[in-house]
């Protein structure tokens, strides 16, 4: 994952987006490893490429007849198995290359944050990394890297990001000539600088995988028959039955039948440890708002749906005879009540 996340800077890119802060060393993995991004003490140019890259909020559906071949932005919620059949259907192809893909995959799960020298995450393209500090010597491993002319500052060794890695494997605390990095510091990788500039410049297509993934033909909303075959796996138990559930619920289309998706959440939604391993599920799960669903009334699901305009009369109807047998009346014995839909919601019984 480091290795596709850390290459080499574009150029171009750089000029591009007029990136000027200074580059640092960042060690991958317990091996030594050390790759170069790009540390910024202002979030100004983080924000502008998240921005170019996180289109989690953008409505438009990819027309998937124009593409042949897409990249996936490393760290995706989605396994790549699920992606690859997804676009299969679509005769599309992943390419690990970004210069090959003609359709750029995103998600949201683009940044992260790290503080106090602690080991730095190389999922992600970009980390905001809050009191570290730098080192330029204290090994070879280091020296190679900091004094290496390609790295090299104006004649000045490069410094090395001084994390937890760093400190337990090769540059230990008392021996450690640490440098002031910024208090705040904004890393860019060479993937979010070069695919940035590839979208904004070279008009590469990018859409969030989410998408894509509700194009594809094995998606379908969730209907009673298939609630009930679902409750019964999980009634029955056993780990065939959950790895059944496990291959189902990733292709319900949570976007639709919302009541029925709360009755599986209620039912179902204790259940869904057995599945903590299946990275599909735990997205989906998200994505769906499952675990919402599940400390939610049915009365809650009728306020949520119309907050969300996504209230219709087969959703009320379904909720609506919940909520009544739920309804409490105290002093029975002395009074005879007469209860009624509030005329707003009358609509939705015609």
């Amino acid at each position: 994952m480091a290795r596709a996340i850390h290459q080499e800077f574009n150029p171009d890119a750089i000029e591009h987006f007029s990136i000027d802060c200074d580059p640092y060393g960042v060690m991958v993995d317990r091996s030594g490893a050390i790759e170069t991004v790009y540390i910024d003490e202002s979030d100004y140019t983080t924000k502008k490429l998240i921005k170019i890259l996180d289109k989690s909020d953008c409505d438009v559906q990819p027309d998937m007849t124009l593409y042949k071949k897409a990249f996936i932005l490393p760290n995706c919620p989605i396994s790549a198995d699920r992606i690859k059949a997804a676009l299969k259907e679509h005769k599309i192809t992943v390419t690990k290359e970004l210069g090959k893909a003609d359709l750029l995959l995103s998600h949201m799960y683009l940044e992260n944050s790290s503080e106090s020298g602690a080991n730095i995450n190389h999922n992600y393209l970009f980390t905001h990394l809050w009191n570290y500090d730098a080192i330029e010597d204290g090994c070879s491993t280091i020296r190679d890297y900091t004094e290496d002319p390609d790295y090299m500052r104006g004649g000045e060794r490069a410094r090395v990001i001084y994390d937890d890695k760093v400190r337990e494997g090769y540059v230990g605390h008392y021996n450690a000539d640490t440098k002031e990095m910024p208090y705040d510091s904004y890393m860019m990788t060479g993937l979010a600088i070069n695919a940035a500039y590839e979208v904004e410049v070279n008009g590469l297509a990018v859409f969030d995988v989410d998408k894509v993934m509700h194009q594809s033909a094995t998606k379908a909303p969730l209907d009673e028959q298939l609630m009930s075959d679902i409750l019964a796996m999980a009634r029955e138990g056993g780990s065939e039955n959950w790895n059944m559930i496990g291959a189902i619920l990733p292709t319900i289309d949570y976007r639709y039948n919302h009541h029925l998706l709360w009755t599986l959440a209620c039912e179902i939604n204790t259940g869904l440890y057995n599945l903590n391993r299946n990275k599909d599920v735990q997205y989906w799960k998200k994505a769906s708002r499952f675990e919402d669903f599940y400390h939610n009334s049915a009365l809650d699901m009728i306020q949520w749906l119309e907050k969300e305009g996504q209230l219709n009369k087969k959703s009320f109807k379904y909720l609506e005879s919940i909520v009544r047998k739920e309804i409490r009346i105290d002093n029975r014995d002395l009074y005879v009540f007469k209860v009624s839909v509030k005329p707003e919601y009358k609509k939705y019984l015609i």
